[in-house]
């Protein structure tokens, strides 16, 4: 169907929703469409993964969650793109806290605020028709993906599951009558930049008797992925945005991550030999695909496997680290962080990465960014999320 033509002061813009995979496949392409690929630091992602999460026979966010796609076009061309989504796991944990939440995501756009306006516009209509009072993001197709968009750190390509986008897109969603919400930063480490404190209070951790640090066993994946989620689920809860991770997604990652996941960055630390943190870093794989023009058809998933085993990145992305909510506040092992930051950084180098990224964490976790700034770490890129009352 067609959103009717918006009323706006330079153009009819054409507000179209995807309805169908020729339409799906139009949104995909959008970017490429409307120049975003031009940009010498946009990596295109792989669309397969997209083409996964917006089906709803594959994807594990719609078991739980509902998505519209809009392409906005002017005179039969896109030029803009939109998804707007209801996820009832967040309803569910932020009944009472945060209710009437829709968050919209996919958002690129030409430079023109009426294009912006129009999608916006669509967007909300949609929300506000099941009862929303405001909408967020943008996420893809919550905080477990693609979150935010880029305002600050234009000069760098992104890390795997980050995001990039022209420096005008802020803008954009601002003439929307959109308002920040929350940044969340990105951190980039040097090996061999950890201040005497750090390491002080790790030796420390590492040497009560109780604790010991691992890597993943990749012949037991699947097992070290319910413990991921298990922690994750403990020490995130509270987070801003946060989103358990369910059974059908903790699928996905065991099937598709384990040919990219490094050992010897992806950690778990234990007390009395059950998981109590986790420190899950993961292979720039942005590195090996960005020549892939977003597909992954015979020769593309050769050219993968070949590089997998002979070329890996030089860098990483830490995704994760935290510790269970029952040992966060001990005196005895709040300090675990510590210890999984000094053991990521060590085996890393040992491994021969050159650096990494640490993302993301949000503005206002005080506790955490200045222990990443202890690490040596330098915050390097800003992504800000927006939201705007119904």
């Amino acid at each position: 169907m067609a959103v009717p033509a918006m009323n706006l002061e330079t153009s009819a813009i054409d507000v179209v929703a995807v309805s169908d995979k020729k339409r799906l496949e139009e949104f995909l392409r959008v970017p490429w469409i409307i120049g975003t690929s031009s940009d010498p630091n946009w990596v295109p992602p792989l669309l397969d993964d997209y083409r996964r999460q917006l089906d709803p026979r594959k994807s594990p966010f719609l078991e739980h969650g509902e998505v519209q796609c809009f392409v906005a076009r002017d005179g039969g061309r896109a030029v803009g793109r939109i998804s707007v989504q209801i996820d009832r796991l967040f309803d569910q944990h932020w009944k009472g806290r945060d209710d009437g939440v829709a968050f919209f995501g996919f958002f690129d756009s030409v430079d023109r605020p009426e294009v912006a306006r129009a999608l916006f516009t669509a967007a909300e209509a949609w929300a506000r028709g099941r009862g929303r009072t405001k909408v967020r993001g943008p996420f893809t197709l919550d905080s477990k993906g693609e979150s935010g968009i880029l305002v600050a750190g234009f000069d760098t390509p992104p890390r795997i599951g980050m995001t990039h986008n022209r420096p005008f897109v802020g803008p954009l969603i601002e003439s929307a009558g959109y308002a920040k919400c929350r940044d969340l930063f990105a951190w980039w480490y040097t090996p061999g930049e950890i201040d005497e404190r750090t390491r002080r209070i790790a030796e420390k951790t590492r040497a009560l008797p109780n604790v010991r640090v691992r890597p993943v066993d990749l012949a037991h994946f699947r097992r070290e992925v319910d413990i991921i989620r298990d922690v994750y689920n403990s020490a995130w809860s509270e987070n801003f945005c946060f989103v358990p991770f369910t059974d059908q997604e903790l699928e996905v990652i065991a099937r598709e991550y384990k040919m990219f996941v490094d050992p010897q960055i992806a950690l778990i630390g234990e007390i009395d030999g059950k998981p109590a943190a986790i420190c899950f870093a993961i292979p720039d794989v942005n590195e090996m695909i960005r020549d892939f023009d977003g597909e992954l058809g015979v020769v593309n998933i050769a050219r993968l496997l070949y590089r997998v085993k002979f070329n890996r990145p030089k860098h990483a992305r830490l995704i994760l680290l935290g510790v269970k909510e029952e040992f966060r506040a001990s005196h005895r092992y709040g300090t675990l962080a510590a210890l999984l930051y000094i053991e990521v950084a060590e085996r890393g180098a040992r491994r021969g990465y050159k650096g990494g990224e640490l993302s993301w964490t949000l503005e206002d976790n005080v506790m955490i960014n200045r222990g990443i700034e202890r690490m040596g770490a330098k915050k390097y890129k800003t992504y800000r999320l927006y939201e705007k009352a119904l």
